[in-house]
């Protein structure tokens, strides 16, 4: 593989270009202890840097389950279309113009998560997860008992909950669900091959 100036922002921390940057080196195949040397003899912040490598899933864990997100992915789409489709017959009397904006905001949250999931950053996982516990609380709220629409919305959000859950821990072994560990000098812990000292920050 050629060799690419790989931190051309100097001293900067903007926090979009380092991202970009980060995720671009990833893609390429660049190993994330090398990424994080070649950031650290660029100036950058150790601690942010190591904090956007652990947004994203070692290449070895991407490959092994990128089935199993694929499906989440699926099966999140199709639910989103069934959302799309339950609000159509209460807008509908609008006009188009009206109708876009409305869609457009209510896919906004939505299609950011799913992006972030097909992206593999952590964060969708997390956000989605919330969506999907917060719906579960809030079918208590309606409970009517021998609901069956309440136990088949209980058992589907929990299901899925419960397939997110498992499948974050596969993707960040090296990870908390809820937080990030981090190593004795404060660098978040990005890789799963990554001790306490093998960051070997000054």
């Amino acid at each position: 593989m050629p060799c690419v100036p790989v931190f051309t922002i100097g001293k900067l921390n903007l926090q979009g270009v380092l991202m970009k940057i980060v995720r671009r080196l990833l893609n390429e195949g660049e190993n994330k202890k090398s990424i994080f040397e070649k950031a650290l003899a660029e100036g950058l912040n150790p601690k942010k840097v190591s904090k956007y490598l652990a947004m994203y899933p070692d290449p070895e864990e991407s490959e092994k389950y990128n089935r199993a997100n694929n499906i989440l992915l699926g099966i999140c789409s199709l639910l989103v279309f069934l959302g799309v489709l339950s609000v159509m017959p209460l807008i509908s009397e609008l006009s188009l113009d009206l109708i876009l904006v409305v869609l457009a905001f209510a896919l906004l949250v939505p299609g950011c998560v799913i992006f972030c999931i097909y992206d593999k950053r952590s964060i969708g996982y997390l956000v989605l997860c919330f969506f999907l516990f917060k719906g579960v609380l809030d079918s208590f709220v309606d409970y009517e008992v021998g609901s069956a629409e309440f136990l088949v919305t209980v058992v589907l959000n929990a299901s899925l909950l419960i397939y997110i859950v498992i499948l974050k821990k596969k993707l960040f072994p090296h990870q908390n669900f809820f937080n990030t560990k981090k190593d004795d000098e404060g660098v978040t812990i990005f890789t799963k091959d990554l001790t306490s000292k093998a960051s070997e920050t000054p």
